[in-house]
């Protein structure tokens, strides 16, 4: 699905990693030149072995496992903690431990996001795109390629901000041009800017200045347009109108329409209708566009500055994998990239970021810290990756797989390769980290989760450096910040029974310093991959 919107708006030791695997292997299949495994519930089998941990740290996954027991040897004292990683859905799957009875509940909150219905807006605007005729029921627009330099200071126009179920606009509002930047010269030739003010909106004219030169301003890698397009591409180009007549001709202008969205948690978004003509979808600005929260703005200026991040990366993956390569991906995969590159970009716009620690600093902050994406990927932690109903959980689960796959897959070079992936969600996933199991790439991450309070985590599993790690591409650098999910309140959740679907981890708790025997007994109804964690 297009995802057109934003809500809410040293010292090294390498742990050894045991990896037992069960019998039974499942399918297999070609994917890029490799084996692919391709799982059923016929592939997994009962669980019933021991496992003795006698090395100073240990990872020890335990693949194609179904109900069974596990005894657990602990040699010397241990922090012991398992992770269950569900490759089916609806699986009501339950740990039961009878050494030890620490294990830590936390509280659900219920968390939903009523504010728009952003899932059927984005279908919508892919059944126009992917369709094979659009019947023209609108006058298209006279204007076909805009002049910047006809555009003035004072100028007004009238903008679409709601479409019924006919393409028709459903709402308009005026707004009059507050800034113009003109010819700025970029990778992709000379871009221009135009900020749009709602007609009666009191925002100041520094507060829209300051958005403009966060976004595009003279000069080379020194804003938003700069350090994301050098990873991901153009916006738009040429070869929009040439695969697609119903989309608008090449443009290097890009309009920012900030006005009163009278909703305090709605920060910004791109819509996809504003790049077809009128001849295709009357709601269209014919527009390469931003929408922005003025009321926001005003309260938060960095947080709608992220926001722009965000949803540029929505602009260019519309065009990149939607328009060029014809790939209709996923919520959680466009979703999962936009909250990446957030991370990526936080220090250079000077923000806390998802991980809501000062910018200038690469630690992983300390206890006690509220802000962020991460105390809500905490309490939510058992939800499925790639599912997706559009609330703010959704958004910090992917922005807790996004910072794994950053600091462990080479940040900003995997980013440019998921956008130009040729495959799509899992299997792009698959193509651009190498790995040949998605199912166990989400058992990484979740170790990784479990292993953040540690610094000396193995390759493959860390989220904290103890400082900034430096990711650079094409000569521009980027720094990402190190994340202990434990310094969050809430504390990430562990518990001993959930329903799970598909690509999801139930996070379990053994306990603290702990040594002897410790028998679990296993229901898993289909099939799952179990981690041992021992730190």
């Amino acid at each position: 699905m297009l995802n057109l919107f934003k809500i809410d708006i040293k010292i090294f030791l390498v742990i050894s990693s045991l990896f037992f695997v069960a019998c039974g292997g499942s399918g297999k299949s070609t994917f890029n030149g490799r084996e692919v495994v391709d799982e059923d519930s016929n592939s997994f089998k009962g669980l019933n072995r021991k496992v003795a941990i006698d090395n100073s740290k240990a990872i020890y996954r335990i693949d194609n496992v179904k109900s069974g027991s596990l005894t657990i040897d602990v040699k010397s004292k241990k922090d012991l903690y398992v992770l269950v990683t569900s490759k089916f859905d609806n699986q009501n799957i339950s740990i039961g431990l009878s050494k030890t009875n620490d294990i830590v509940r936390n509280r659900v909150i219920n968390d939903s996001n009523k504010s728009i219905d952003l899932i059927k807006m984005r279908r919508e605007i892919n059944n126009i795109l992917f369709s094979k005729e659009a019947t023209p029921r609108y006058r298209a627009l006279s204007q076909s390629v805009r002049d910047i330099n006809s555009i003035n200071l004072g100028d007004q126009e009238r903008f679409c901000i709601g479409m019924n179920s006919d393409r028709s606009c459903s709402m308009y509002i005026n707004a009059t041009v507050k800034r113009v930047v003109k010819n700025i010269q970029t990778p992709y030739g000379l871009k221009s800017l135009v900020v749009w003010l709602q007609n009666g909106n009191s925002l100041s004219q520094s507060s829209l200045e300051k958005l403009s030169n966060i976004f595009l301003k003279p000069g080379g890698n020194n804003d938003i347009y700069d350090w994301e397009s050098n990873i991901f591409g153009s916006e738009w180009g040429d070869d929009a109108q040439k695969i697609d007549s119903k989309l608008i001709p090449k443009s290097d202008i890009i309009d920012i329409l900030v006005y009163n969205m009278n909703n305090i948690g709605l920060a910004g978004y791109f819509w996809g209708k504003d790049n077809f003509k009128k001849s295709s979808i009357g709601a269209s600005n014919e527009k390469i566009m931003f929408y922005i929260n003025s009321e926001l703005l005003k309260r938060d200026p960095k947080e709608t500055y992220t926001t722009l991040v965000h949803e540029f990366q929505h602009m260019i993956h519309f065009y990149q994998r939607s328009v060029i390569k014809g790939i209709e991906d996923s919520s959680w995969y466009d979703e999962l990239m936009s909250e990446s590159i957030e991370d990526l970009i936080s220090t250079k716009i000077g923000y806390m970021g998802p991980r809501h620690v000062n910018p200038n600093d690469g630690s992983a902050g300390k206890p006690g810290n509220r802000g962020g994406r991460y105390p809500n990927f905490n309490r939510y932690n058992s939800i499925s990756l790639t599912s997706w109903y559009n609330t703010t959980k959704d958004y910090s689960k992917v922005s807790s797989f996004g910072a794994f796959l950053l600091r462990n897959y080479n940040g900003a070079t995997l980013l440019n390769k998921m956008m130009y992936s040729n495959y799509q969600d899992e299997y792009a996933l698959l193509d651009v980290t190498g790995e040949n199991n998605f199912g166990n790439l989400i058992a990484k991450w979740g170790s990784a989760v479990i292993l953040s309070d540690r610094l000396n985590a193995p390759n493959g599993y860390r989220y904290n450096f103890g400082t900034f790690q430096n990711s650079s591409f094409k000569g521009v650098t980027y720094r990402l910040g190190s994340i202990n999910f434990y310094n969050y309140i809430p504390s990430p959740r562990f518990r001993s029974s959930a329903y799970l679907d598909k690509n999801a981890n139930l996070y379990y708790k053994i306990g603290n310093n702990l040594k002897g025997l410790y028998k679990i007994d296993l229901n898993i109804p289909k099939g799952a991959t179990l981690t041992v964690i021992a730190k």
